[in-house]
């Protein structure tokens, strides 16, 4: 009878493996969904590592064992968000309208900002520019992305009254408004659309910049980004209990922290729960 030689226990154990990681399903359930995404192109706020840190700080005194993943690419949130399944998310408003959202996450809490819960934008061209509003249907405009339901917000807001279309202007986008204003005073677009807030909070911190730019426009209020959650991947219990810490405001040390690095005064349950 012939013999074969035999096989190293390490070789089976890897075959094994390989096998395994093959073969069997991927991980579903609360453990493949223990995530808590941010995706605000619109903040002020750019340290994302450091809201991270404070983020999964805060998580942990909450008894929430979910990970913070913060993100500045839509294509990357818009991917993992049909990917990763998230428990909780802190979004613009408009991305809860498309791709049938709204079905799977539930609004949980509304952030206020100085006595408000929305906000609004700027259309800005250079200082020196002869280009009126009804001229920019050519012209490069630098802005944060949108998808197709923020694009239909946008032409509500601001571009409509206009006499603007946002599906036939020239749109280059930027992660952050801070982008969108520097390419604007260093002549790199012709145009911008940025958050009144954050230009007023850049103006504060570099007031010459105020003086390459000049506003040709002013939205109507647009809904501040929303906390949102997805049915059924927490208790009842988990929810009251997240909802008291936020409710209580810069009261909770470890949720004060965070709601600076947001800009966020205090919290308001949504109208429709």
């Amino acid at each position: 009878m012939p013999r074969f030689p035999r096989k190293p226990a390490r070789h089976i154990i890897a075959l094994f493996l390989l096998f395994a990681l093959l073969c069997l399903p991927h991980l579903t359930g609360s453990a493949a969904s223990a995530y808590f995404f941010y995706f605000n192109p619109d903040s002020a706020h750019s340290n994302l590592s450091g809201l991270k840190q404070t983020m999964d700080t805060f998580l942990a005194a909450e008894g929430l064992s979910f990970s913070f993943q913060p993100f500045t690419r839509l294509r990357d949130f818009d991917r993992q968000m049909k990917e990763a399944h998230p428990s909780l998310i802190f979004l613009p408003e408009w991305y809860l309208k498309q791709d049938g959202n709204d079905k799977r996450f539930k609004p949980f809490m509304i952030p206020v900002h100085a006595g408000t819960t929305t906000y609004r934008k700027v259309l800005l061209v250079g200082c020196d520019s002869v280009l009126t509003v009804k001229q920019l249907a050519g012209p490069t405009i630098a802005m944060t992305p949108v998808g197709p339901a923020g694009l239909t917000m946008l032409n509500e807001v601001i571009f409509k009254e206009n006499g603007l279309d946002g599906s036939s202007l020239n749109f280059v986008t930027t992660a952050k408004d801070s982008d969108a204003l520097f390419a604007l005073a260093l002549g790199q677009v012709q145009a911008a659309l940025i958050s009144q807030d954050n230009l007023e909070r850049i103006g504060t911190i570099n007031p010459q910049i105020l003086k390459t730019v000049k506003i040709l426009a002013v939205s109507k209020p647009i809904p501040l980004p929303v906390l949102c959650y997805a049915e059924g991947a927490m208790t009842a219990y988990q929810l009251e209990k997240l909802r008291k810490s936020l409710l209580a405001g810069k009261q909770d040390k470890n949720t004060a922290q965070f709601m600076e690095l947001l800009d966020i005064d205090a919290w308001q349950v949504p109208i429709l729960q």
